[in-house]
């Protein structure tokens, strides 16, 4: 039974909207505020929320925001009596599924809230892997950056076209997800096999019998015909993970079966023919590896056509309380848990940190959290990394750091907003300051600093 959330604070209208909707088959729970409304939404999992806080200065923004922020998944429809373009547009544009006016109990609406929570449930079947190190949306990678936003625009115009893709990123970044969403998005090439492979990981001696693969007798060991990755991905995508790291004998080779759509076997004497796309990434720079002559520069063209960036989240902390919130409910079905989130102390630290090794880190530090924390909502220490990386900040033992104006500026403005649940446009009201030009300070910090306390 698909479950809905009604935020509403008149009780007659709510309750009324709350009954239409269990008439037709749904779990409602309800919330006359935002603080209930968080409440909720921090111990239950919902396919959608149906919000009337908007008055005729639009205040549903608020919890808008807050949902968008937490739980980026859940889409949000609003439903006032107080109409107006700029409310529309407003709400529209932080996230709203849809905007209606009252009465709702109509068939229209219930077209609405069909159609969100059918969303809802082709994103979740269709891109929530059981083995899969990251979850992410149809319309959105998991997080609220404008980088990241940008990474998936690029990502989904390619889908159908055979155009060499190169993605560029640290460790851990998720560099093999974004190739996987221009696989699963591909009209012609989704129902085909999506085979990965990290060049760096293979000695080069062995990877090109892993991708070409052999012949009976073509050299000790090789004691019957097998077929390689690249035939294995035929019709489907290849994703060739560190390609920087190969030589340049076996650069060329690759570079044969992209432009000539063919393949030989070690040991053949005849070409096989094949339909591939190949989608490399790497954490080198391979403009430099070209230049040093390490890299063969026919094949870095070839590959480069569109080059997708994926910055480290050391730069885009934005994107973290998002996806702890979505990772903790991952984890909660799969590993049999209840935690119920994160507290705004370890929220902080967590925010702190760097995360050298990226989302991969973020993620393996949640998990092991929510395995050995005995607590239901997840404590500093139970992030011991990050949070003696904290308490140095705090005591100012950093690398003996010298503190700026600039420095006391940041930590003072990241304390407000943890104070305020990060509601840039509540902390921009109480500072006194414009929402603009807090978001233009915090974006300051952030690309000045790798860390945060």
């Amino acid at each position: 039974m698909k479950a809905i959330l009604i935020i509403d604070i008149y009780e007659d209208q709510r309750s009324s909207l709350a009954e239409f909707l269990r008439n037709e088959g749904y779990k409602i729970d309800e919330a006359s505020t935002e603080v209930e409304a968080m409440k909720l939404m921090e111990v239950n999992s919902y396919d959608l929320v149906v919000t009337d806080l908007c008055e005729p200065d639009c205040i549903c923004t608020g919890i808008l925001h807050w949902i968008k922020t937490h739980y980026p998944w859940v889409n949000v429809v609003v439903a006032t009596s107080f109409g107006s373009i700029d409310c529309v547009v407003k709400t529209i544009r932080m996230g709203a599924r849809n905007y209606v006016m009252k009465p709702v109990t109509n068939k229209a609406f219930l077209d609405i809230v069909q159609e969100a929570t059918h969303r809802r449930e082709l994103e979740t079947k269709s891109l929530r892997r059981v083995n899969e190190p990251y979850c992410y949306r149809v319309d959105k990678v998991v997080g609220v950056s404008k980088s990241m936003e940008k990474v998936l625009q690029t990502a989904l115009k390619v889908t159908d076209f055979d155009t060499g893709i190169m993605i560029r990123g640290e460790s851990g970044t998720g560099k093999e997800l974004v190739a996987r969403i221009i696989h699963d998005h591909s009209k012609s090439r989704k129902d085909k096999e999506f085979v990965a492979i990290n060049c760096a990981a293979i000695p080069n001696e062995i990877l090109e019998s892993e991708l070409f693969g052999y012949m009976r007798g073509a050299f000790t060991g090789a004691g019957q015909n097998r077929k390689g990755l690249i035939e294995g991905a035929n019709g489907g995508t290849l994703f060739m993970d560190e390609i920087g790291d190969t030589t340049p004998q076996f650069q060329a080779k690759i570079l044969r079966v992209i432009q000539e759509k063919e393949v030989r076997r070690v040991g053949e004497n005849t070409n096989r023919s094949i339909d591939i796309r190949v989608v490399a990434a790497t954490n080198r720079d391979l403009g430099r590896l070209v230049q040093e002559g390490s890299f063969r520069e026919d094949l870095f063209y070839r590959l480069s056509v569109v080059d997708i960036f994926i910055p480290p989240l050391r730069e885009r902390k934005e994107d973290i309380p998002t996806m702890v919130g979505f990772f903790l409910q991952e984890m909660n079905e799969r590993l049999k848990k209840n935690v119920e989130g994160v507290s705004d102390e370890a929220m902080t630290i967590l925010m702190a940190y760097a995360w050298p090794g990226n989302v991969r880190e973020l993620r393996n530090s949640l998990e092991r959290a929510v395995v050995l924390s005995g607590h239901s909502v997840l404590q500093p220490e139970d992030f011991p990394l990050a949070y003696e990386h904290y308490r140095k900040i705090e005591a100012g033992h950093l690398d003996d750091e010298t503190i700026t104006l600039q420095e006391m500026e940041r930590r003072y403005l990241l304390k407000v907003m943890k104070k305020y649940n990060y509601n840039q446009k509540l902390v921009a009201r109480k500072l006194g300051i414009g929402y603009t030009t807090l978001w233009r300070k915090l974006k300051l910090s952030e690309k000045d600093y790798n860390t945060a306390p």
